[in-house]
């Protein structure tokens, strides 16, 4: 019998609520000590990603959020049996509970904003023509020279300008966060994809924060998502035994669970 794994709570206690999840088994929780691994039983290996089978996942993650901090692992995570789902857990215990303790009450929220890159680059570009110099009669090789520094003080003023408006939108939101992790400029268009790691209580004021910098800067699209479970904000010791490495790295990832097919729209 395979137990397939939606995540790791902290509470040994059996689940109150009625929550079914994959193929309509119903979800249970298996104590270890004074925690838990959250399971339903499935008859075969779960095949590919379909849309109805992460939302599935994630209706379960969720309804667990309601009651419990959650240490959501990874979508089509599944254990042979009792025994070695336990042993799993007993191999992990401190790290779960040093997480559990570390995230309690505490949610994360993805937000990514997208920039008009062209428009900031063709702005850059007539600021710097105002200052530019002939070349008609320079030869070929100060032409090209000249060509390649005007890319790179173009390229250089593109990305001083992302940096600013990254640190004060960056400084908005991590009034309200306690843990924080950003991209920058993933593309030209893509200024910020981040998730922050939110108290429960602080919930409200992040939210705000993300609406005073919609207004402020009305010429940017921007994305928000959540409350998730903290996917990006557990942190998992090397371990050798029960699990191979690629297992060990994958079972708690990193935001690659579909957030779109599960709530979240891409821009």
């Amino acid at each position: 019998m395979k137990l397939y794994l939606y995540g790791i709570i902290d509470s040994s206690d059996q689940i109150k609520e009625s929550i079914y999840g994959l193929e309509g088994a119903g979800v249970y929780n298996i104590p270890y000590y004074n925690i838990g691994a959250v399971v339903s039983e499935i008859n075969q290996p779960i095949q590919g990603v379909t849309e109805s089978n992460v939302l599935e996942h994630e209706a379960v993650v969720e309804k667990l959020m309601k009651d419990f901090t959650v240490l959501p692992v990874r979508f089509q995570t599944a254990i042979d049996g009792r025994d070695n789902l336990l042993s799993m857990v007993q191999s992990y215990y401190k790290d779960f509970k040093d997480n559990l303790e570390r995230l309690y009450n505490k949610f994360e929220f993805g937000i990514k904003v997208i920039w008009p890159a062209d428009k900031i680059k063709e702005n850059i570009v007539k600021v710097l023509k105002t200052n530019k110099q002939k070349m008609s009669d320079a030869s070929a090789s100060k032409r090209f020279m000249k060509e390649r520094f005007e890319k790179y003080k173009i390229d250089k003023e593109f990305q001083t300008k992302a940096n600013k408006f990254i640190k004060v939108m960056d400084i908005f939101f991590s009034r309200f966060a306690t843990g924080k992790k950003v991209g920058k400029l993933k593309t030209e268009n893509l200024l910020i994809d981040a998730v922050y790691l939110v108290e429960k209580a602080k919930e409200n004021n992040f939210r705000e924060a993300f609406e005073h910098i919609k207004s402020t800067h009305p010429g940017f699209k921007y994305l928000f998502s959540g409350p998730w479970p903290p996917y990006n904000f557990v942190v998992l010791s090397p371990k050798s035994g029960l699990l191979q490495n690629a297992e060990q790295a994958d079972i708690f990832d990193k935001v690659i669970r579909c957030q779109s097919l599960a709530g979240a729209e891409s821009i």
